[in-house]
């Protein structure tokens, strides 16, 4: 058997009307997108800037409160006598003493 080819439809031409309607749309198009990609990159920008005060704020306030505290001249050495003379000794306990007595089982009358 022969194959047969269905019969393609034939395209309408389109009009010059028609042709110059459709440049006009994607120029316009074309113009929307720009717009739209610089309107995106000045909100991206304005973020990226408030958070970057926000950290600054954030950084200016830790050092505010990191100043007022007072530098301490001591050297380490007599810091680390008060510390050795605050720490009491160690306790060592007896065996027995950490050996607990094992509970015996409760036990039960009913008269």
């Amino acid at each position: 058997m022969e194959e047969v080819e269905p019969l393609a439809k034939v395209k309408k031409p389109r009009t010059e009307k028609q042709i110059e309607a459709f440049k006009k749309a994607q120029a316009k198009r074309d113009e929307n997108r720009a717009i739209t990609k610089e309107n995106t990159k000045k909100a991206l920008e304005e973020k990226v800037i408030q958070k970057a005060i926000s950290i600054k704020k954030s950084q200016v306030r830790k050092l505010q409160v990191l100043d007022q505290i007072s530098d301490d001249e001591t050297p380490i050495e007599e810091i680390k006598k008060i510390q050795r003379a605050m720490t009491p000794p160690p306790i060592r306990q007896t065996i027995q003493a950490v050996q607990k007595p094992i509970p015996s089982k409760p036990q039960f009358y009913f008269l």
